[in-house]
């Protein structure tokens, strides 16, 4: 799993806090899907210190419980992290616990982080910068599994070769399972995420993080991409609807969706597809600051003084109403003008 330094920032490059957090605490892990959390301390006050008697072990009694970041890693880099029905189940499973485990539930302070980093991006980095685990960082998600969706079509096709409209619908199944079950719920979840992309990001993998609040992305190497023209694909009229909700540009939009351009990370920063660029090193470290500085009423955080997290999903619903409702009711085969 991703390891963390204990400073935070307040944002994208701004100034240091100094909270520290405890030790990740494993709440899922299974076929190369894990979700950790990560308890926020506050450091002790002034106060505290004045009155302590010196001794190191009295600096955790005066800390206090500030939230907790939550990070779903996928590191299934032997598929190069596709999206198919069992990664589709990992991450219903991931985002169910994340619903239902008291450490979380019990909290409105949290905060997620998505994102490919298997390990400590330091280790996982040579000095030079190139890989040294064999490339398997270089990958946030490549996007459909192309490989499933052709054996499910040929499967379908040998089994139903009289009815021709039977062919496709496992693989209209799944893309509408990640829709509904994956995307529409992390583009709605009552807290900040953040999708730290450590690699190339196409298709699917770009809606994955779209889907989040903050997208930053490692800097030098990867490319995002929307590649449906290249494959001679239409893009289902969730993907439609949740790409115009998060790229406010139509230039971009344009040029991205028509000509299927893979966009370097500077150029995903300068297009506004992301918003910030890090060392891969720094990666994570910077995902885990900008997660901490959205919590909501913690005074590491936001502070929201009033936050109730029903009405922050509502606020998110009506922001992203079209992308919504497209993602979570919206059907493979719905014809390209039709109105959800």
């Amino acid at each position: 799993m991703p390891t963390t330094k204990t400073n935070a920032k307040r944002g994208v490059g701004e100034g240091r806090s100094n909270e520290k957090g405890k030790e990740p605490q494993v709440l899922f892990n299974k076929d190369g899907i894990s979700l950790t959390a990560t308890i926020i301390l506050s450091p002790p006050t002034d106060d505290a210190s004045a009155s302590g008697n010196g001794d190191d072990d009295t600096d955790e009694d005066a800390t206090t419980d500030q939230g907790i970041i939550l990070t779903i890693s996928l590191h299934r880099h032997d598929e190069k992290n596709v999206i198919n029905p069992h990664m589709i189940s990992l991450l219903r499973q991931s985002l169910d616990i994340m619903d239902s485990h008291p450490l979380v539930v019990n909290t409105c302070n949290k905060a997620l982080i998505i994102t490919g980093l298997s390990s400590s991006s330091s280790s996982s980095q040579s000095q030079d910068g190139n890989d040294i685990d064999g490339g398997a960082s270089k990958y946030f998600c490549n996007g459909l599994d192309l490989q499933w969706m052709l054996h499910a079509a040929n499967n379908n096709s040998n089994i139903n070769s009289d009815n021709s409209d039977s062919n496709s619908s496992h693989i209209s199944k799944m893309i509408e399972s990640f829709n509904s079950q994956i995307l529409a719920r992390i583009l709605t979840l009552p807290f900040r995420t953040i999708a730290a992309i450590n690699g190339h990001c196409i298709g699917a993998g770009l809606f994955l993080a779209l889907a989040c609040d903050y997208r930053i992305m490692r800097t030098e190497r990867g490319y995002l991409q929307w590649p449906e023209a290249r494959l001679g694909m239409r893009l289902t009229k969730g993907f439609m609807e949740l790409s115009k909700a998060k790229i406010r540009s139509d230039s971009v939009l344009r040029e991205g969706i028509l000509t299927a351009k893979k966009y370097s990370p500077n150029e995903a920063l300068a297009s506004g597809i992301i918003d910030a660029t890090y060392p891969i090193e720094e990666l994570y470290d910077h995902a885990f600051q900008l997660a901490v500085a959205g919590l909501p009423s913690s005074p590491l955080g936001m502070n929201l003084e009033y936050f109730d997290h029903k009405s922050y999903m509502e606020i998110k619903i009506e922001m992203y109403t079209d992308a919504y409702r497209a993602l979570k009711f919206g059907k493979v085969d719905d014809l390209p003008h039709s109105r959800i």
